[in-house]
């Protein structure tokens, strides 16, 4: 008995869980069920009710009563036809199903302007006044409870972004729901238009949705995306060089590119701090900005960039670094020929000012250079420099302005056969 009662059960459940209707005739309907529905089995949203349109249930049912909201009698038999903003309760063998009937022809979209205006903020912010008809689609629940059925539109327009290094074109959407009178948006980065269109009903009728465009936004929003590099030099005797940072040897010359919407960013000004000198910088009002550090210390570069009727502005910053002085001196070199330690030269790092003597007892001047990148080969005029000891004199100056006064000496070691 008891396996009997839960068989009844679970064919009763399943027979409830696949009960479902289906709509017959000319009339094209869309059913509307779950969580876009309050209160209801189904709503039913029809594109023209014709004469012939019937929603008929499919569930098993000995017996059927129809009946409307308010109480009237319908029908007897599995199907119905149907009326314009009315509500149907089926009661099928004691199991209630509340339908609600929209016709979706006697409420059409009317667009008639989608303007753009200024928002208090027109740097971020952009308020679009939209004016037409957009009659609601009402609908009531089982409880009588009035609710709207949600009429969602869709807003394009053509808009920039910054993304790997660079400006690209892109095309923003938006869904909105009605009631729609005035919408805020992005403020965009390039002129565009506003195109407004829906509802998605029409779309899922196969219809073309009505749709209206804008004039043309000219647009005031500005931002830039600064970047900075270093300009390497090819010294490899020079110490301080972190690949991909803003901290390094003097002089440091580095590349600033802004990286702004354009053309709507027309102003440019970049501004150089030092921080061991509060309140003073240098401006220049360049695109992109080329600026050699020679002092070391620590910089902070700010770009200001704005529109060309100066209503909106967008800063960036970046910080420089440049390193203080050292200079090392080795006392062996090998000039071999091997890759290795063949020249003679100093390490060194953010010298603004050298001069370097290099001599012999036996030969007098041997090699001399101001730059501090250089180095001796070994070679006097074409000939190869005898192994030995040599003495150098070092007068340099620092990006921190420490001054130095070097002396000593450096052996250099040949093997037979050295070339």
């Amino acid at each position: 008995m008891k396996r009997f009662l839960l068989l009844f059960v679970v064919l009763c459940t399943y027979g409830m869980t696949w009960a479902q209707f289906v709509v017959t005739g000319q009339g094209r309907a869309i059913e509307l069920t779950g969580s876009s529905i309050t209160g209801l089995q189904s709503l039913f949203l029809f594109n023209g009710i014709t004469s012939d349109n019937q929603i008929v249930f499919t569930g098993h049912a000995n017996s059927y009563l129809w009946t409307k909201f308010d109480g009237s009698f319908v029908s007897n038999q599995s199907s119905i036809a149907v009326e314009d903003e009315t509500g149907y309760i089926l009661n099928a063998d004691g199991t209630k199903y509340y339908i609600w009937v929209i016709d979706y022809h006697n409420y059409p979209v009317q667009l008639s302007d989608i303007s753009p205006v200024n928002d208090d903020d027109p740097c971020s912010q952009l308020s679009l006044q939209i004016s037409g008809s957009i009659p609601p689609l009402l609908y009531r629940d089982s409880l009588g409870v009035s609710h709207q059925l949600a009429r969602k539109f869709t807003l394009t327009y053509n808009d920039e972004s910054y993304t790997n290094g660079s400006w690209n074109n892109i095309t923003q959407t938006e869904t909105l729901t009605a009631p729609l009178t005035t919408v805020s948006v992005s403020a965009p980065y390039c002129d565009t238009q506003f195109t407004l269109s829906g509802d998605q009903y029409a779309t899922q009728f196969g219809m073309t949705a009505p749709a209206i465009t804008s004039a043309t936004y000219s647009a005031v929003r500005t931002e830039s995306h600064m970047t900075g590099t270093i300009v390497e030099r090819t010294a490899l005797n020079e110490a301080g060089r972190e690949t991909g940072t803003l901290e390094g040897s003097a002089p440091l010359n580095v590349d600033f590119e802004s990286n702004a919407n354009t053309p709507v960013t027309q102003f440019y000004e970049w501004y150089i701090y030092d921080n061991q000198t509060p309140g003073s910088y240098l401006r220049y009002t360049d695109t992109n900005l080329r600026y050699i550090f020679n002092q070391a210390g620590t910089y902070k570069v700010v770009l200001i960039v704005s529109n060309g009727q100066n209503t909106c502005s967008y800063s960036d910053s970046l910080t420089v670094t440049v390193s203080t002085s050292f200079i090392d001196v080795p006392n062996v070199f090998t000039p071999n020929g091997d890759g290795i330690n063949d020249q003679f030269r100093v390490s060194f790092r953010s010298i603004t000012q050298f001069h370097m003597l290099l001599y012999s007892s036996w030969a007098g001047k041997v090699f001399e250079t101001t730059d501090p990148g250089q180095g001796w080969d070994g070679r006097v005029g074409r000939r190869l420099a005898p192994p030995g000891v040599y003495y150098y004199l070092i007068t340099a100056t620092g990006a921190d302005g420490k001054r130095y006064k070097l002396k000593g000496s450096v052996s250099l070691l040949r093997n037979k056969g050295d070339k």
